[in-house]
Parts: structure tokens; C-alpha cells; sequence
């Protein structure tokens, strides 16, 4: 029988305060940061005249911010920790933001906007990798998933205020979106330097969830008899970075174009796939911990595959609104697995290396898919194709995900809940 600590009624253990500000700076890493700009997007083009290509190039700029920020996290994150170096990216976000709100040359936009990405990447990775840290196995699915509540958020609150942006003074009406996003990231910067702690040691504390009694071979480095095995996973999250980011970059361009939907109903169409992806990562978190990384990753491939596919039938509205409701049941699902993945096969300390190297993956496929997608859309003039394309991509992560070696399962365990 396993062996419960019981844990006193009033007492919320810390690390569940860990993950919800580390749902709040992803809120502005992501939400704001990343994902908002599909929803300014057509009116930033507007403005400026972009181009299908150019607009591509913008996002690009972003994730090549996001990259360098992936490379740079390993060398700084142990050095600086995770309530650090999420404060310091927080306020790159802000001033990266307050610089696009006060410009309208497109060079100093993709300039201003990989600083974003910087940012971005500087919240996610420190904040994803330390529930391993704070985390048993058993409950780092959930947790990650919680975590993952934040750019859901985001999605919602751009969904509904970026269509009531009005101009200010002499500011457009997307350049007053940014400086509104400035202003939230500051308040969340203050917020997680106050609250995150770089480990349980750092308080007296423990992880949560059932600890095994067998105890955690600790690795601080990837052994070489894992590196095919993080190949394998790294693959799979670059095709889920291309295509989901295709997705995001341009489904409300393509609610106002093809599908001649207002901007209105658009953004209150983009709002529900915040609202549903503020659950998807706790699900599935909650599904992996239960199933399996890899028949997690599988099923959550399954679903994304139907979503694009539906998406792709660009004169079938229906087929818009199903493809809204199943990505936005499962965007978060794959980074969610994958970062527990990264903690379950090469151990908690380990699992920051790993994550960056997984991350680099995803980043990679995020700065090609937007790219590849806007340059066909440029010939075929819409993104039926790239959605296809995305849809034929997510079933071959299926097989990929398959392919897996399972987890080890350990049934001996003990639930350690003890707060601080």
C-alpha cells in the first residue's frame, strides 16, 4: 500500500503557486507576446501594405528571437535561475512592446518583435522546464498543463480587446494593443519575481505528487544512448511547431479573407480557441500522466490532424468553426507532454538541456512553417495547401509518436504533499 502524507487542509503547497505565476508570465511570454499577433496581423497589414511574404517575415523575425533565446537559456538559466531570468525576459517583452507601439517602420518592427521573441523564449523554457524541479512524475503533466493555461488566456483577452482597439493621439489602433501589452507584462515581471522560486530547496519545501521510493538517478547531463531518443522527440515537435504555428499566424487572416468573416466575429472566433486551449493542457497533461507520453502525443497529433484538414476546405464554413473547436481543445497538449517527456526520460536535472534542444526543434519548425506557409499562399492565393500540408504533417507525427519506447512504469510509490 502506498504511503500517504497528510497534507493539512489550509495549506496549499507552494509549488501549485509556482505554476499558477508561471500561467501568468507565460500569459504575457506567449499569450501577448506570440499569439496576439495573429490577431493584430491583418491590421498591422493593412496599415503598412504588407504582403503575404512580408507578413511571414515578421513572424519570422519573432521566432528567430525565440531561438537565440533557446541557445542562450542553458548557458544563463544556471546561472541566473528561473525567478531571474523569467523577471529579466518579462522586461524585454515590455520594452520590445513599447518600441512597436511608437513606430510604423517595418524594419524596426521585425527588429523590435525578435526582441519579443527573446523574451518569449527567456519565460518559456525556465518556467516549463523547472515543474520538473517542483513536480513529481506522477502530477508534472498536470502541472505543466496549468502552466500552459497562460497563453490560453492571452488568445482570449486578444480575441475580445483587439477588435475594440481605437486609435490614441497620433497611435494606430494595433500600436495601441501593444502598449496596452506593455503595460500588462510590467505588472506580471513584478508579480513573478515576487512569487517564483527557483527550487523546493530554496524554501524548506519538497515536490509534490508520488514520489518513488526507488529513488531518481540524478543526471545533469544527456547520456549519449539518449541522444537518438531526443532526435526522435525533437522531430516530432518540429512538425508540431510548423504546423501549429501556421495555424495561429494565419487562421484569422484567413476568417477575413477567403472566409469573408468580419473582424469582429473573427476575433470572437479566435477568443473561444483561447478558451478552449486554457483546458487542453491541463487535459492532456492529466490524459499523459494517466497513458503515457507517447499515446498522449499520438492522440493529441489525432486530433490536430482532423483540425487542419478541416481548416484546409476553405469554403466550408462549418468545417471552420469544427476545426476553431478541435485546435482549440488541443494546441497546448503537445508542449505540455513533450516537457514532461523531457523530465520523465532524462531526469529533473537533466531536463533543461533536454527541453532546450527539444525547444530548438520546435522553434525551428515555428520559423519555417509561417515562412513556407506565406510563400504558397503568395502562388496558390489562400493557405489551403499549407493547412493540407500541416494536416499530412500531424499524421506522420502520429507514427513517430508511436514509434516511442514506452515509459518505465514505477507502481511503488509514495505521495509526498508536504507544504513548506
Amino acid at each position: 500500500m502506498p504511503n500517504r502524507r497528510v497534507q493539512k487542509a489550509s495549506k496549499i503547497h507552494y509549488a501549485w503557486i509556482v505554476a499558477i505565476t508561471g500561467a501568468a508570465a507565460m500569459f504575457c511570454g506567449l499569450g501577448l507576446g506570440r499569439f496576439a499577433f495573429g490577431m493584430l496581423l491583418p491590421s498591422i497589414s493593412a496599415s503598412l501594405e504588407l504582403n503575404y511574404s512580408q507578413s511571414g517575415l515578421l513572424g519570422f523575425a519573432n521566432l528567430i528571437g525565440y531561438l537565440i533565446a533557446v541557445v542562450l537559456s542553458p548557458i544563463i538559466l544556471p546561472r541566473l535561475g528561473t525567478r531571474v531570468t523569467t523577471t529579466v525576459s518579462l522586461l524585454l517583452i515590455t520594452t520590445s512592446m513599447l518600441g512597436m507601439a511608437f513606430t510604423t517602420s517595418f524594419p524596426l518592427l521585425c527588429l523590435f518583435y525578435t526582441l519579443t521573441g527573446i523574451g518569449s523564449g527567456g519565460v518559456v523554457l525556465p518556467m516549463m522546464s523547472v515543474m520538473s524541479h517542483w513536480f513529481f512524475p506522477s502530477h508534472r503533466g498536470l502541472a505543466l498543463g496549468l502552466v500552459m493555461a497562460g497563453p490560453g488566456i492571452g488568445i482570449i483577452f486578444s480575441g475580445f480587446i483587439v477588435p475594440k482597439l481605437l486609435p490614441v493621439f497620433d497611435l494606430l489602433s494595433w500600436q495601441t494593443g501593444w502598449l496596452i501589452f506593455a503595460f500588462l507584462s510590467f505588472i506580471i515581471a513584478g508579480i513573478s519575481f515576487a512569487l517564483i522560486r527557483n527550487h523546493p530547496d530554496d524554501i524548506s519545501s519538497t515536490p509534490f505528487g508520488y514520489a518513488p521510493n526507488s529513488p531518481i538517478k540524478r543526471k545533469t547531463k544527456l547520456e549519449r544512448d539518449n541522444i537518438k531518443l531526443l532526435v526522435h522527440l525533437g522531430v516530432i515537435f518540429a512538425i508540431y511547431g510548423a504546423t501549429y504555428m501556421t495555424y495561429v499566424t494565419f487562421i484569422v487572416t484567413s476568417m477575413v479573407g477567403p472566409y469573408q468573416l468580419s473582424e469582429t466575429i473573427a476575433g470572437r472566433l479566435w477568443a473561444w480557441i483561447g478558451l478552449l486551449s486554457a483546458f487542453s493542457g491541463v487535459l492532456f497533461g492529466w490524459i499523459s500522466d494517466r497513458i503515457g507520453r507517447r499515446l498522449g502525443l499520438a492522440l493529441a497529433f489525432f486530433v490536430l490532424a482532423i483540425a487542419y484538414f478541416l481548416v484546409s476546405l476553405s469554403d466550408w464554413v462549418l468545417g471552420l468553426y469544427l476545426s476553431i473547436a478541435l485546435f482549440g481543445a488541443v494546441v497546448w497538449s503537445v508542449p505540455v507532454i513533450m516537457s514532461a517527456a523531457a523530465g520523465d526520460y532524462f531526469g529533473p536535472a537533466a531536463a533543461a538541456s533536454a527541453l532546450a534542444a527539444l525547444t530548438f526543434a520546435f522553434s525551428s519548425g515555428q520559423a519555417l512553417g509561417p515562412i513556407a506557409a506565406g510563400y504558397i499562399a503568395e502562388i496558390t492565393g489562400d493557405f489551403s495547401t499549407s493547412y493540407m500540408a500541416s494536416s499530412i504533417g500531424a499524421i506522420i507525427a502520429i507514427g513517430l509518436s508511436l514509434l516511442l519506447r514506452p515509459q518505465r512504469s514505477n507502481n511503488s510509490m509514495c505521495l509526498n504533499e508536504n507544504s513548506e
